[in-house]
């Protein structure tokens, strides 16, 4: 009777552990559905974005050096005021360059004058020897003659043309229309040759230096737009791409590009810092908000609602643009509803309630 008893005792225990166990996994198959929020994944067009900072300068500017120095006695205009080309802005004086063109002046007309001498009468010992009135010897002494005074007029003339300049360049004139700066003398200062006196710039027009990976330079091209955003300005400028270098730079294994800003209020100064993105391309794909993937073990998911319940789908990252992230993967396909809410409580195939 005991043995009986305590079989009796435990089929009901493994009766009543099997009931529970079944129990608990038919709440786990019909548990209570996760709310979610979803969007339709569709494919849209990809615009890439490249963003790069660069320092903004003048597309055009002139910095004027004096050659030889002097002593200024006028400045014409001050660091900020606009010139047109041909305006003189500084006049130097050098009594050493004044003279050292005088005499190169008078040395070129001396040689001139003797050179025009020397070529009349080789034609006419020309003429003779063709008529052989005269040896060939008087000839080609008239000849050697008129070679040397050809030679020492072009080298006078050289000469005369340098130190001329050198004259002309102590009146220092602006050579494009523009602004003054970097401008720091003072009248009568003393200044040496090889001496920056001033710069012009340009300011209708600016351009920002900035460099793109060779993953976007295949697809980038001459023309492309770009948005500058300047420190310190409130405004964004839209420039475009006028130069690509097709050779990376040693260092950093960028591409340089330069991108040219209209800039006709001259609200854009050279030095500023700014930010450049610049259109690198187009494609198809999927464009999904940054916050709808799921990381896992180092490797990401989305999911998406198929008959009520969760799928969860292994992506890869292609671009980021912003708060979106491209993702590639053979399962996406157009129409699946991506969840973009809820998303960090699900499994695969957990019940779900949509509630947008």
């Amino acid at each position: 009777m005991f043995k009986k008893a305590v079989l009796v005792f435990l089929a009901g225990t493994f009766l009543a552990c099997g009931s529970s166990k079944g129990t608990g996994t038919r709440a786990k198959k019909g548990g209570a559905e996760k709310n979610v929020k979803v969007m339709a994944l569709e494919p849209k067009d990809i615009v890439r974005i490249n963003k790069a900072s660069g320092t903004i300068e003048p597309l055009n500017e002139v910095k004027e050096v004096t050659k030889t120095g002097g002593t200024v006695s006028k400045v014409s205009y001050k660091n900020g005021d606009k010139v047109r080309q041909g305006d003189i802005v500084v006049v130097l004086e050098d009594q050493d360059v004044h003279s050292a063109y005088l005499k190169a002046q008078a040395n070129y007309l001396s040689n001139k004058s003797d050179y025009e001498t020397r070529r009349k009468n080789f034609q006419k010992f020309e003429q003779l020897y063709k008529e052989k009135l005269i040896s060939e010897d008087e000839y080609l002494t008239k000849k050697n003659s008129f070679v040397q005074g050809q030679s020492a007029l072009k080298n006078s003339e050289a000469a005369y043309l340098s130190a001329k300049k050198d004259y002309e360049d102590l009146v220092i004139k602006a050579k494009i229309d523009g602004i003054v700066t970097d401008l720091d003398i003072k009248l009568y200062q003393k200044i040496d040759g090889k001496t920056d006196v001033f710069t012009i710039v340009d300011d209708s027009k600016m351009r920002v230096k900035t460099g793109v990976s060779v993953h976007e330079i295949a697809e980038l091209a001459v023309g492309n737009p770009a948005a500058v955003e300047v420190e310190g300005l409130k405004d964004t400028f839209i420039g475009k791409v006028y130069e690509i270098n097709p050779v990376a730079n040693k260092d950093n294994k960028k591409y340089q590009i330069k991108v040219e800003l209209e800039n006709p209020e001259g609200k854009i100064k050279k030095g500023m810092y700014s930010k450049v993105l610049v259109e690198t391309g187009k494609k198809n794909g999927y464009l999904v908000p940054k916050n709808a993937i799921v990381i896992k073990e180092l490797y990401s998911y989305i999911f998406v609602v198929e008959n009520g319940e969760a799928k969860r789908i292994k992506v890869e990252r292609g671009y980021s643009n912003g708060n979106e992230q491209e993702i590639l993967g053979e399962e996406l396909q157009p129409s699946m509803t991506l969840v973009i809410d809820g998303q960090f409580l699900l499994e695969d195939k957990d019940k779900v309630k949509i509630l947008n």
